[in-house]
């Protein structure tokens, strides 16, 4: 049974299909009975060195992210790093005319720091000004240090496309033979991105095939044996990362977003963990932040957001939880080493019982 105490990675999950995915990249899964903290069972087991422990939000939002992870890391106080894993939506198209990098359903968007923000940014935080003008204020704490040199390491080492495969191949072994099909791939013809003026015709529950015209789509980059990307080879992305308590349906809402603050995926929990928190966020792109929402691509992407994780984890070594512990058994137990003044006189009588360690100034003994 692990400890609490053992746990040095925090792995926070919004949606409970995110956890469904995430937990197949385990390479030991420990029983659920034994990872808890208040009467409130987690996910825990071994990825590679580390030990990681897994919670799901009970609802969503910025504010929620928050109190999860103020809840693991009371619950698991070695956690080090906050691993953000899940879905979101993306920007199509970002960059410089002429090189510019498409995002297509199923890839994966890491935050990382982008011209005035640190990774992550709230775009709907700020102060409401004349005619509707929002004066932005969401700046976030960045992306630590020491977590950005892991990402840039993987990243080039050029592990990340081969590394997000074989995980997808691994991950789908662990199933039964009817479920592994769950993370299949949807491939390029259920890729379909909309011209931004162009709403969704029917109710959320409506599939785009059934209730929106397609003369109104964008190709998309094709996929497959004959084409220059093969399916589920997903790519990775490195930029901002715009968080909200709002679900973004606006493409053209999307558009002004990116245009100003350089961000190239939109979710609503990141923010809220960045705050306080040391925290990398890893989001697979399911639709396109549009109005045309796409439940098919959902767990392909949370699958290929876990999968990177994985594979991002491996660079970080293992935390040494057993010397941190160590360090803190013996600083609790530490004599007080801080100097004192201390005066014998005939203003003070009674006995001084006790172990100074270091030197005492300002002592005066006998009459004043």
């Amino acid at each position: 049974m692990a400890s609490n105490h053992h746990f040095t990675i925090g792995w926070i999950s919004p949606l409970p299909l995110e956890k469904e995915a995430a937990r197949l990249v385990f390479d030991e899964e420990y029983p659920q009975d034994e990872v808890q903290h208040k009467g409130v069972f987690y996910l825990g087991g071994r990825i590679g060195v580390h030990k990681v422990v897994m919670g799901v939000q009970r609802r969503i939002g910025l504010s929620q992210a928050a109190i999860l992870a103020e809840k693991m890391r009371d619950g698991f106080p070695n956690i080090k790093y906050f691993f953000l894993v899940g879905i979101a939506g993306g920007v199509p198209r970002y960059g410089p005319a002429g090189a510019a990098s498409e995002i297509v359903l199923g890839d994966v968007v890491v935050s990382y720091p982008r011209g005035n923000h640190g990774g992550v940014l709230q775009y709907d935080k700020g102060a409401w000004q004349g005619q509707g003008c929002l004066k932005f204020r969401g700046h976030t704490n960045g992306v630590p240090g020491d977590l950005l040199v892991a990402v840039n390491n993987f990243r080039s080492e050029g592990w990340s496309k081969i590394n997000i495969c074989d995980t997808l191949k691994q991950m789908r072994l662990k199933l039964d033979e009817k479920r592994q099909g769950q993370y299949d791939d949807p491939g390029p013809i259920r890729d379909r991105l909309f011209e931004d003026g162009y709403q969704h015709q029917g109710t959320e529950l409506d599939d785009c095939k059934d209730c929106c015209d397609a003369d109104y789509t964008i190709s998309r980059f094709e996929r497959g044996e004959s084409a220059t990307r093969p399916t589920d080879e997903p790519s990775v992305h490195f930029g901002n990362i715009a968080s909200s308590n709002q679900l973004q349906i606006s493409a053209v809402e999307r558009n002004r977003v990116h245009l100003e603050h350089e961000a190239i995926c939109f979710e609503m929990e990141a923010a809220g963990v960045m705050e306080e928190h040391p925290c990398v966020v890893i989001r697979g792109i399911c639709d396109y932040a549009d109005s045309h929402k796409n439940k098919g691509w959902q767990n392909y992407a949370a699958a290929t957001a876990a999968a990177y994780a994985k594979g991002l984890l491996s660079t970080i070594p293992a935390v040494q939880v057993e010397d941190r512990e160590k360090s803190a058994n013996v600083s609790s137990h530490q004599p007080a080493t801080h100097a004192m003044n201390v005066t014998f006189g005939s203003q003070n009588s009674g006995q001084q019982a006790g172990v100074i360690n270091g030197g005492v100034h300002g002592a005066v003994f006998g009459r004043r």
